[in-house]
C-alpha cells in the first residue's frame, strides 16, 4: 500500500542520523523485540517482530521511491511497488543481524508473470525486464554441474509446478529428453503454481475497493479451517495462471466451478453431481445465459467451505439455509414459516428440514417436473424419507403440504391486511 505518514522536507535532514542509529541497534534485532530510533525531538520505537506494515518502515523509508536498489544485477525500484503492502514482499522484518533479507523469486512471482483473470498480466514475467544478467547465466546455485543427470529427477517429480515451471516450460524439457531418447510422463501438468503467493496481496486486511458505493474487502480468510486447506490458490482459481491458456468462459466463478468438477470427479469417477447440476433449474438457467444463476460457490461458498467431519460442522451446514438459498430466494424463505417446518427451522430445531432436504440440492428441479422431489409423483416419497414423516400417505402429504410456503398467500388474503393496503394506496 502507499506509505503512510510522509515526513516534511525538514525532517529528512535527520534521516542520516536515524539510519546510523538504526544500523547500530539492528544487530540486536534477533534478541530485542523492538528498536528505538531518534528523529528530531521524537523517539520512535519499531517492533521488529510480528507482521510487517508501513508504520514500521516509514521512519526510514517515508518516501519509498528514494530507497536505493540493493543489487546492480537487478532492475528494481521500490517506487514501482508503492501500491503493494510492505508485507507483500517482506514476510518478516527485513533488517536482520545477518544482513538485509531480500524477497525471493517465489515472492516476486506472486505478481510477476501472473495473468490475473480478466485484468491481464499484473507485472512482467520476462526475465530480462528485471535482470541485467542474461537468461543463460541465471543458473540457480542448487543446479549443480551434473544437474542434468540424477539430481534433477526427484525435483522434476516433486517440484514441477512449484519450482521447475517458474523458469522452464514443457518445450524446454521435451527438447532435452528427445535428444537423449528419454520418455518421461510427469505426474503434474506443466503449469507454474504459486501455491499461497496470492496472499502477498490478498492477505492484507486493507485490500479493498469501492463496489456499489461502499468498500468491499478482498482479503482472503478462512482457508486454513476449510475443507480445501491443503489446496493451492490455483487449484480452484484456474484462470489466475502463468501462461496464456484460454479458459472456458470469461467469468472466474464459472471457471472455478469447472475446477470443482474436475477435482471431485477425479476423487469419485462415479459421481453424477455435474450431470445433475446441468439438468437442474440452476444449470439450465446458466446455459440460457442467466449469469445470476447459482454456481458451485453461490451455494457452497468460497474460501471458507466447511469440512463435514464433525457433528458441529454437520449442524452448521443444516442451519445455513439462509446463506445457501435465501439470499436469492428471498420471498420463498420468508414464506417458509409454518409451525412444524419453517418456524421450527428458523428457531434452530435440528429435526426441521433445510431447503435442500425437500427440494434437492445439485438436482433441484421445478415442481412441475415429475422427477422433482416436490412433484405430485414424488411428494409422498420425499415427505416419507427416513427421519421425516416415515410411512405417511397421500392424504397426510396433501393436508400438511398445504401449510408450507403459504404465509404470504395467507397474509395477502387477510381482509384487514387488504384494507390497510387500500388505505396505503390512497395516501401514496
Amino acid at each position: 500500500m502507499v506509505s503512510k505518514g510522509r515526513r516534511g522536507p525538514g525532517r529528512f535532514l535527520s534521516f542520516a542520523v536515524a539510519i546510523l542509529a538504526f544500523a547500530t541497534v539492528v544487530g540486536f534485532a534477533a534478541q530485542a523485540s523492538a528498536v528505538s530510533i531518534g528523529i528530531d525531538d521524537e523517539t520512535l520505537t519499531i517492533d521488529v517482530g510480528g507482521e510487517v506494515f508501513s508504520e514500521k518502515c516509514d521512519p526510514c523509508h517515508a518516501n519509498i521511491a528514494d530507497t536505493g536498489n540493493y543489487a546492480k544485477e537487478i532492475i528494481f525500484s521500490h517506487g514501482y511497488h508503492q501500491l503493494i503492502a510492505c508485507s507483500g514482499c517482506h514476510t518478516r522484518f527485513p533488517h536482520r543481524p545477518e544482513g538485509t533479507e531480500r524477497p525471493t523469486m517465489e515472492g516476486c512471482f506472486a505478481c510477476h508473470g501472473l495473468n490475473h483473470g480478466p485484468m491481464g498480466e499484473l507485472a512482467t514475467g520476462v526475465c530480462e525486464d528485471c535482470h541485467n544478467t542474461t537468461v543463460t547465466s541465471l543458473r540457480p546455485a542448487f543446479h549443480v554441474r551434473d544437474w542434468e543427470e540424477e539430481p534433477h529427477v526427484i525435483p522434476g517429480e516433486t517440484q514441477l509446478q512449484t519450482s521447475c515451471m517458474m523458469c522452464h516450460d514443457q518445450a524446454w524439457c521435451d527438447d532435452c529428453h528427445d535428444d537423449e531418447f528419454i520418455v518421461w510422463e510427469p505426474t503434474e501438468a506443466f503449469e507454474y503454481d504459486s501455491d499461497g503467493g496470492c496472499y502477498a496481496c490478498h492477505g492484507d486486511e486493507n485490500l479493498t475497493k469501492n463496489s456499489d458505493g461502499r468498500p468491499k474487502s478482498f482479503q482472503v480468510i478462512g482457508v486454513d479451517d476449510s475443507a480445501h486447506r491443503d489446496l493451492s490458490c490455483q487449484a480452484c482459481h484456474q484462470d489466475y495462471r502463468y501462461d496464456d491458456k484460454l479458459m472456458p468462459t470469461p467469468l472466474w466463478q464459472i471457471n472455478a466451478g469447472y475446477a470443482c468438477q474436475a477435482c471431485h470427479e477425479e476423487e469419485d469417477p462415479e459421481s453424477t453431481i455435474a450431470e445433475d447440476y446441468m439438468g437442474s433449474v440452476h444449470g439450465v438457467e446458466l446455459a440460457k445465459g442467466n449469469l445470476e444463476s447459482a454456481t458451485c460457490s453461490s451455494c457452497h461458498g468460497g474460501h471458507y467451505i466447511r469440512r463435514l467431519d464433525t457433528e458441529a460442522a454437520q449442524k452448521a451446514l443444516h442451519d445455513s439455509a439462509y446463506r445457501v438459498c435465501a439470499r436469492c430466494h428471498v420471498e420463498e424463505y420468508r414464506s417458509y414459516d409454518d409451525y412444524y417446518h419453517g418456524a421450527a427451522y428458523k428457531a434452530g430445531a435440528s429435526d426441521a428440514p433445510a431447503c435442500w432436504e425437500c427440494h434437492g440440492s445439485h438436482d433441484v428441479l421445478p415442481s412441475a417436473d415429475e422427477e422433482s422431489m416436490m412433484s405430485d409423483e414424488r411428494k409422498v416419497e420425499t415427505c416419507g424419507q427416513e427421519g421425516c414423516h416415515t410411512g405417511s400417505g397421500e392424504s397426510f402429504v396433501e393436508n400438511a403440504g398445504s401449510l408450507i410456503h403459504q404465509k404470504l398467500d395467507a397474509e395477502n388474503s387477510n381482509p384487514l391486511r387488504q384494507l390497510l393496503s387500500r388505505i396505503g394506496n390512497w395516501f401514496s
